[in-house]
């Protein structure tokens, strides 16, 4: 069973928080995983402030949501992908240095973006993910659809 089938069955199990958390971490893992030319132009203001909120923290929050409910090799490399977004080193990480993602630093974070974006099949989540997000985020609001 791959890991687009867990989300539908939690999802199918009202467990939208957890599905909310893993759907957030998408747009992540396709940040980290892009070049550091398109992750400059992806950011509107600080580099280390919009990566850190937007792009490193929703790995955490999934971690920290989901935990064991997530299959073990999705949970194991989503650890160690926020483990080396927690230790890059201030030349790599810093406020209003547009090239930070030039450092060496961001390239085994990239690599393990690419790695984890596979194993979460998100070529198969993709399609959905605005739906997803949107009707997760109503429910755990307590929105009704």
């Amino acid at each position: 069973m791959g890991f687009s089938t867990t989300l539908w069955e939690w999802y199918g199990q009202d467990e939208y928080k957890r599905v909310l958390a893993m759907c957030e971490v998408i747009p992540a893992l396709q940040f980290l995983a892009l070049p550091a030319d398109s992750q400059r132009n992806a950011i509107p203001y600080c580099p280390a402030c919009e990566a850190w909120s937007e792009m490193i923290l929703p790995l955490n929050d999934a971690l920290s949501i989901c935990g064991s409910a997530m299959p073990t090799e999705i949970r194991t490399r989503l650890q160690a992908t926020w483990e080396l977004c927690n230790d890059l080193t201030g030349a790599a990480f810093h406020c209003d240095d547009w090239f930070i993602f030039d450092h060496d630093d961001w390239s085994p974070i990239r690599t393990a973006a690419v790695e984890l974006g596979g194993f979460m099949e998100l070529r198969e989540i993709t399609p959905f993910l605005d739906d997803l997000l949107l009707d997760c985020r109503n429910a755990v609001r307590g929105i009704k659809r």
